[in-house]
């Protein structure tokens, strides 16, 4: 890519598709900043002042922060959420408590009727 195409081109420096193509070239380290000022004919200050857009651009897509209202939805996600995992982790004791009480039922009528009421575990059953 020679800086003579964007001589050319330089008609179109408003244009911000142009101001990025020179901030890349500069950045890439293909042509100094001193070559792309003389050769395009701009001002040390306007290739200051693309520089600084360019990575303000190029950092605000990664860094934009979330709507307020998207923040709000997530936060009342989370607390419902963690309500749901109350609510889970409760009936889970309830079960775990319900089956404790059978075990100890079924062990008991085993030792007072001499009756044995569980399967025996394995292929003979």
């Amino acid at each position: 890519m020679k800086v003579n195409h964007f001589i050319v081109v330089r008609k179109n420096y408003k244009n911000s598709q142009f101001r990025a193509q020179i901030v890349e070239l500069c950045r890439s380290g293909i042509f100094s900043d001193q070559q792309l000022l003389t050769q395009l004919k701009i001002s040390r200050t306007s290739l200051r002042n693309w520089h600084r857009h360019y990575m303000r651009y190029r950092k605000a897509r990664w860094f934009r922060s979330k709507p307020a209202v998207a923040m709000k939805k997530e936060a009342d996600q989370i607390k419902a959420l963690k309500q749901q995992l109350a609510a889970a982790e409760k009936e889970n004791q309830r079960l775990k408590l319900k089956n404790e009480g059978l075990e100890i039922m079924i062990d008991l009528a085993e030792n007072q009727f001499k009756i044995p009421i569980r399967k025996k575990s394995g292929p003979k059953q």
